[in-house]
Formats: structure tokens, sequence, C-alpha cells
């Protein structure tokens, strides 16, 4: 099936912490004293009350930028905020719970959607006594879903195809996947050079589709035929190019997807009739871009990214989605 392309960087001895955090597990919020976000913009999401000059920030006191960054994040928030302890810790868990559950749910664009509304509500309060009412019903909303998130997609989501498709008779067809692949294997793309005699062979050890940089598959989906292509990954090599292609006859193979990370895994959700997936790129130990993408009825499209930041040095699993991007699909 077409997940045997995008499942095999799995046999390497990787794991991506977007699909890991959604696993069961007992969860407990983290103390303020336990962070260690590497981004001033990160701890000021947490906790603009927060001690910069404890975390390492050199100079911090001395410095205009960073100060006016700090006098910005807390005058978003009534007077006395900070002066306050327990409230000024209250409002690090409700947005520890906010940044963390979205790493943890398969669908972060619906959860957004509250996190704005609770944010507006925060916003409009004018003294601690409201936001102290505000941040205790964002943190009974959200920590039932953190302490108890979602399970990964099953084996039973929606599939990006229900078939594998044999086009070799077909002579048009053919003839159209032998020139996508050898287009795809040019410099370009995943390189030219021949790696079948390496002695580190790449992950494709059954060599079924020799000379070619390519892995790839056609397979029948709910808007016909698809080409799904993936450079072949060498070493300790983690990421890799990947395509998807709508293939029609008599016409020229409609580009769907491509990125530097191909899809990890579907999701149970779909959107204008195919479903949506999700792809993790490994920037550091600490970082990880993750993407979701959604139909629009004519190509995949981003729909929703963060980058995930681990924000302890004690706890690699301790992480919370900054820098959020969102973009609306209509589906329909």
């Amino acid at each position: 099936m077409i997940k045997k392309i995008f499942y095999l960087l799995s046999l390497l001895i990787i794991v991506f912490p977007a699909y890991t955090q959604k696993i069961k597990q007992e969860r407990a919020i983290p103390r303020i004293d336990q962070l260690a976000p590497p981004y001033l913009s990160t701890i000021l999401l947490l906790s603009p009350c927060l001690d910069i000059s404890l975390l390492g920030f050199p100079d911090s006191d001395n410095d205009d930028e960073t100060i006016r960054m700090v006098e910005e994040e807390k005058a978003k928030y009534p007077a006395n905020t900070c002066n306050n302890p327990a409230l000024a810790n209250k409002l690090f868990k409700a947005r520890f719970l906010q940044y963390s559950t979205i790493t943890l749910v398969n669908d972060p664009w619906n959860l957004d959607v509250e996190i704005v509304k609770q944010n507006k509500l925060i916003s409009q309060c004018k003294d601690t006594a409201c936001l102290d009412k505000v941040l205790d019903a964002i943190i009974s909303q959200l920590y039932p879903l953190y302490v108890n998130p979602p399970l990964p997609p099953s084996q039973t989501s929606k599939e990006l195809c229900r078939s594998i498709d044999d086009l070799s008779n077909d002579k048009k067809m053919d003839l159209v996947i032998k020139k996508l692949v050898a287009r795809l294997s040019t410099d370009d793309n995943c390189g030219s050079k021949d790696f079948s005699n390496f002695g580190d062979n790449p992950i494709d050890e059954d060599n079924s589709k020799p000379h070619t940089n390519v892995l790839f598959d056609v397979c029948k989906s709910n808007i016909g035929d698809l080409f799904t292509a993936q450079c072949k990954t060498f070493g300790n090599q983690v990421d890799a190019e990947t395509w998807i292609y709508l293939l029609k006859p008599n016409k020229k193979p409609k580009l769907l997807f491509n990125a530097y990370s191909g899809p990890d895994y579907d999701l149970d959700s779909t959107c204008n009739g195919m479903p949506d997936f999700v792809t993790s790129a490994r920037y550091s130990n600490a970082e990880h871009q993750i993407v979701y993408y959604r139909y629009n009825g004519e190509q995949y499209e981003a729909a929703y990214s963060y980058m995930e930041v681990g924000i302890s040095s004690d706890d690699n699993n301790m992480v919370i989605a900054d820098l959020i991007e969102k973009n609306e699909i209509i589906c329909k």
C-alpha cells in the first residue's frame, strides 16, 4: 500500500515527538523552575512574569530590546498580575496547557479556535479578579485533555489510497510514470547518481526499482490514480523530499503535494473527500516543524503548522507549540 513509502523512514531508529506525544501516559504540569526554553519569545509566551535573568539571558537587565519585549508582554495583563505569585503561577499553568495540548491532538486547528476564544477573554480582563476567574476556566477545560490525550490514528484511519494500481499495461500512462521518475531522479531533485552498488544501501532493500534514486508507487484514491514518490535516503539521513501527483489520461500529471519531509501518517479526519495528513521535520533534538495538510479540492495545502519546542533540559517530552501559523481550508 501507499503507506509503505511513507513509513519507510520508520525503519530507522527515529521517534517523532509529534507522534509519540499522543500516546496516553501519565502527565504532570511542570513547575516554572523547570523551564528552560531556548528562546525569549517562548518564555514570554508561557510566563511573562518569570525573571528571565535566572534563565541564562546575559545582560538582560541592560538590553533595551529585551526590556521592551518583557514590558510589552506584561502590559497584556492587568496591573499587579506579576506581583501575585499564585496568579502568576496560574497564568503559566494555563498558558502551558494551551500550547502543550496543541501538540497532543490530531486536529489542532479545532483546538486553536477554542484557544483564540480563551485568549480573547484574557485580553478583556481589566483586573486580577477577572483574570483569576478566566484562568480557572481555561485550566478546567484543558487539563482533562492534557492528561488523557487522544490516541494516534489507528490502522483504520483514512488512508490516502485505497489500493495499489498497476498501470504497466497502459502504455501511455506507463510512459508518463517513467518520465516522472526520470525527472525526479535528476540532480535538481533526488540526484542522478547511481547508489545501487553502495555498501550502505538505501532503505528499499528489495531493490524492486533499481537504478533510480526515487521510491515510488501508483495507487487508487477517491479522486483518481495517484503517483507518490520519495527520494531514497542513505546513511543517517532522516528526511527526504516527497511528491504526490494526480494522474489523468491524456493530461499532464497534476502536483498535489511536495515537501522535504514526507507525510508521516494519515489522520482520521478528511477534507473534500481526501484524508488529512501530518509531516514532521527535525530541526534539532529540541525542535521539530510540524505541518498539517488538508486537501482544498485542487491540491494539498498547509492548514496548520507550529514549531514543536522542548522547554525543559530535563525532559525531552516536555514540549509546546510555538510559532503557530494557520490557514483555513474550506471543507465541503
